[in-house]
């Protein structure tokens, strides 16, 4: 499940949720909700703090445009 979708399925602890890895990864918390591809550092963080894996929550892009 990626991170935004993650999210969604938080209704009761969402905000609570984006407050805490905001104030983990020294972002704003519009910042933390709208970033679907933060810094890898804060990624890690993410992860970590949501017990999920990095790659779970954000798969690499696809990058064949051919």
């Amino acid at each position: 499940m990626v991170f935004t979708d993650y999210m969604k399925s938080l209704p009761n602890q969402q905000q609570e949720t984006i407050k805490k890895l905001a104030e983990l990864t020294y972002s704003t918390p519009a910042a933390v909700y709208r970033e679907n591809n933060p810094p890898l550092i804060k990624q890690k963080v993410i992860a970590e703090y949501l017990n999920k894996s990095v790659e779970e929550l954000f798969p690499p892009k696809d990058v064949s445009d051919n």
